[in-house]
């Protein structure tokens, strides 16, 4: 309420005094009295109204707190969440990245290994090809250079290894034919 109505109310309680009833008169006095009645009535309603509106506003702003709380909680949860979600897609890239590591590795190495056995078939399909024009040769199987250079090796295996009797012969033969695919290769 304002200065002016408040003053306004208090001049109207005076007229209501006795002492004035005989120059505003007392039905005069009984209106002035209801009004100022009903307005006392009417500020107490609205100091109640007033009194409701704060406590529903300090309610609301409790729950506006709680709220709040509740969305900055389930934020920072899924802030949280998506880390640990990009924490554990980074390990799973990692782990992925070394077992394609691993398998290229092991892709290499097999093609190598393939390789080496194709190269050593080869070898062993030419000393083959080698031994059988030897046999199917009608003259002697051996020229004499080719027999030194045999014992030679033959020699060098009995003295080197602990192989005997027919197995230092097959190993002399396959040393021979693996010497002369090499010189053959090599030209």
């Amino acid at each position: 309420m304002t200065k002016e109505q408040e003053e306004a109310i208090e001049r109207c309680n005076k007229l209501i005094e006795t002492e004035h009833s005989n120059w505003i008169g007392i039905t005069n006095q009984k209106a002035i009295e209801t009004v100022l009645n009903m307005l006392k009535e009417n500020s107490a309603e609205i100091q109640q109204k007033n009194t409701e509106l704060a406590e529903k506003n300090a309610e609301i702003e409790k729950y506006k707190k709680l709220l709040a709380d509740n969305l900055a909680r389930n934020l920072n949860d899924s802030i949280k969440a998506k880390e640990k979600a990009d924490t554990d897609l980074d390990d799973l890239n990692k782990g992925w990245q070394v077992e394609l590591e691993k398998y290229k590795q092991l892709y290499n190495k097999a093609l190598d290994d393939a390789v080496i056995t194709a190269h050593d078939n080869m070898k062993k399909d030419k000393m083959i090809d080698l031994l059988v024009n030897k046999l199917n040769q009608n003259c002697k199987v051996f020229e004499n250079s080719e027999i030194k250079e045999i014992v030679e090796i033959y020699e060098k295996i009995k003295s080197t290894s602990n192989l005997r009797g027919i197995e230092v012969r097959k190993e002399c033969i396959k040393q021979y034919f693996e010497r002369k695919v090499e010189d053959e290769c090599k030209r």
